[in-house]
């Protein structure tokens, strides 16, 4: 990997920046912080052990949002912390946001933080977010975006936006490197995953809409089958890895999203 750590030319962005309580995490001199984030999808507990594996492997921090009741989750270790990740879009579920908030915290009660599936989220979610006492949202995509800032919205819900995710990588047919994300700029850096989109090392969204299709639920799908379909090629995982290993070759700082808001 001939990857370089680059250092940033001395800006005014230290002065525009000066009263932003998150300014250690803006990336202003030199890149020293990413955020590694994990969208759970439904996926089936050995994927999800996969992405959580991987990360201790390299000494990382993870956030990771649930849809689900999981056990590998329910029993994470201390590097994971575990928020909500509520599906607002299914039409066939008549129950209004607060019910599916409340739902998942029921299962992760020391939750304080969500993002929405698709990133579906408006004024109303946001109130009910913090009416069932979360305190953050990650659900405002901005695909590699340089200067990314923390936003404290009008009901003092902290807001976050993240820059890179596997599946957008995968869409736009971006080589199999990190080479196309924006790193070496200042802003927050924060990065996302999916557990089936790692494990399966998907060369295309393609390869994992033909797995994920055939299981009504695939929380249950078999470890046996889901192996037989794992690209041995390059793929999204080797990016993943990629990005890890940079992180630990340079020991760039990794935090959850919960240690950003106390």
């Amino acid at each position: 990997m001939n990857k370089k750590h680059k250092t940033f030319f001395v800006s005014d962005l230290d002065v525009v920046w000066e009263n932003d309580p998150w300014l250690r995490y803006y990336n202003t001199q030199q890149l020293d912080t990413i955020i590694l984030t994990c969208d759970v999808d439904w996926a089936p507990d050995f994927a999800i052990e996969e992405v959580i594996n991987l990360t201790a492997q390299y000494g990382c921090c993870i956030t990771m949002f649930a849809t689900h009741k999981s056990e590998v989750l329910l029993n994470a270790p201390s590097h994971v912390e575990v928020g909500l990740h509520p599906d607002f879009t299914r039409l066939h579920n008549i129950k209004n946001f607060c019910d599916k908030i409340n739902q998942l915290k029921e299962y992760y009660p020391n939750a304080v933080g969500t993002r929405s599936h698709r990133n579906f989220f408006g004024q109303n979610i946001s109130d009910c977010a913090k009416r069932c006492s979360l305190k953050y949202d990650v659900s405002t995509f901005l695909w590699n975006e340089p200067f990314c800032q923390v936003h404290k919205d009008y009901n003092g819900l902290i807001k976050f936006a993240y820059i890179w995710e596997d599946g957008i990588h995968l869409d736009m047919k971006l080589p199999f490197n990190w080479d196309k994300i924006s790193l070496n700029t200042p802003g927050m850096k924060i990065l996302n995953v999916h557990p089936i989109l790692m494990y399966l090392n998907s060369s295309s969204e393609d390869h994992r809409r033909s797995v994920t299709s055939r299981y009504k639920n695939l929380t249950v799908a078999p470890k046996s089958e889901i192996d037989y379909e794992v690209n041995h090629n390059l793929g999204i995982k080797n990016v993943w890895i990629d990005i890890l290993e940079f992180i630990q070759k340079y020991q760039i700082k990794t935090y959850n999203l919960s240690e950003l808001i106390q």
